[in-house]
Order: structure tokens, then C-alpha cells, then sequence
């Protein structure tokens, strides 16, 4: 006797993503998408699509925030140079 393999549902697939716990933007993400599926949007599709749209703007917030900390860096490596 074979026993049948029962997929994961799409709500144990997102629950399953291991989000550290200091990562406050993620964990949001993935509780708000775990939200939309109990209220039935649990298309594997339409997790993807509600899952790009807050990646692609962290994403942009965490380039912003990695830039401004570029310049923040060369301007105290200038300062320290300077006081040489």
C-alpha cells in the first residue's frame, strides 16, 4: 500500500518562510499575506503577486537607506583624514 503525499497548503508554505525576528518589514509581509489567505485569496499566484509589491519596496527603502549610509561613511573617513 502506497500512501498518497499530501502537498503543503499555501498557507503552510508561507507560514513555513523563516523570517528573523528582528526583521520587522518581512515578518509584516508575510502576516499580511497570511491574512489574505484565511480571507481566501490562497491562489499560489496571487501569494506571489501580494508577496513582489512590498519586496520591491523594501528593497528600494533598504537601497536608499544603504546609499545615504555610503555617503554618511566616506564623509566621517574624509573627516577622520582631515584631522589626519
Amino acid at each position: 500500500m502506497s500512501e498518497e503525499v499530501v502537498p503543503p497548503t499555501v498557507a503552510e508554505v508561507v507560514e513555513s518562510w523563516n523570517v528573523p525576528a528582528e526583521a520587522v518589514v518581512a515578518a509584516r509581509i508575510r502576516d499580511n499575506i497570511l491574512v489574505a489567505i484565511e480571507r481566501g485569496y490562497d491562489d499560489p499566484q496571487l501569494v506571489a503577486d501580494l508577496a513582489v509589491g512590498p519586496l520591491v519596496m523594501a528593497l528600494g527603502q533598504l537601497e536608499v537607506d544603504l546609499a545615504d549610509a555610503r555617503r554618511r561613511i566616506a564623509e566621517l573617513e574624509r573627516g577622520a583624514q582631515a584631522k589626519g
